[in-house]
C-alpha cells in the first residue's frame, strides 16, 4: 500500500467513527433533524406524560428526541373536552352519553374556544367561567400544563360575551 491509499483508507475510517458517534450519541436537535432516535407524539396520554417528565419519558420510550404532531394534539383536546375525557372547571366528572353534548369546544388554530350550552341561566355560565379560569390558573404548572403548550388562549363565550385568556408556554408547540 502506497502513501496515498493509507491517508484515504485513514480518513474513511475516522468518517465512519465519527458517523458511529453521531449516530450513538446524537445530540437531540440533531436527531430531530435526521429522525433518528426520534418518537412521534400524537396521542394525547403521551403528550402528557411528555410534559410532565420529559427525561423519564425519554428513558422510557429510548429516544433521544421527539417530533409532536401540534395539529392533530389540538384536535384530540377538542374531542376529549366535547366527550368529558377531559373537564375543567367545576365539570371534573366525566359525563353520561345523554350528557355529552354539553361542552362545546373548538379551536382556531393555537386558540382554543369553550362554552357551555348545558347551563340554563347567565349566572350559571358566569360560574362556570370563573371556575374554568381558575382551574387553568392553578394548573398551569401540573396536570394541565400541556395546555398551555399545545395552545396560546383560550377564550370562553358566555352569555353572548367572550372572556379570554392567555396561556403562556416557554416551549410552544406550533
Amino acid at each position: 500500500m502506497n502513501r496515498h491509499h493509507t491517508t484515504v483508507f485513514m480518513l474513511a475510517g475516522l468518517a465512519a467513527l465519527a458517523v458511529t458517534l453521531v449516530l450513538v450519541w446524537c445530540p437531540p436537535a440533531l436527531c430531530r433533524a435526521l429522525n433518528i432516535h426520534t418518537f412521534t407524539l400524537f396521542d394525547l396520554s403521551d403528550f402528557r406524560q411528555y410534559v410532565e417528565d420529559e427525561p423519564a419519558f425519554l428513558s422510557a420510550h429510548h429516544t433521544r428526541a421527539v417530533r409532536i404532531d401540534c395539529a392533530s394534539l389540538r384536535d384530540e383536546v377538542v374531542t376529549a373536552l366535547r366527550t368529558g375525557r377531559l373537564a375543567l372547571g367545576a365539570d371534573n366528572v366525566p359525563r353520561s352519553e345523554g350528557e355529552q353534548g354539553r361542552i362545546e369546544a373548538w379551536h382556531q388554530g393555537r386558540l382554543l374556544h369553550l362554552t357551555n350550552t348545558g347551563l340554563p341561566t347567565n349566572g350559571d355560565q358566569q360560574a362556570w367561567a370563573a371556575s374554568v379560569r381558575v382551574t387553568i390558573a392553578r394548573q398551569q404548572g401540573r396536570e394541565l400544563a400541556f395546555l398551555s403548550r399545545l395552545f396560546g388562549g383560550l377564550v370562553l363565550h358566555v352569555a353572548h360575551k367572550q372572556i379570554p385568556f392567555v396561556l403562556f408556554s416557554d416551549r410552544p408547540c406550533f
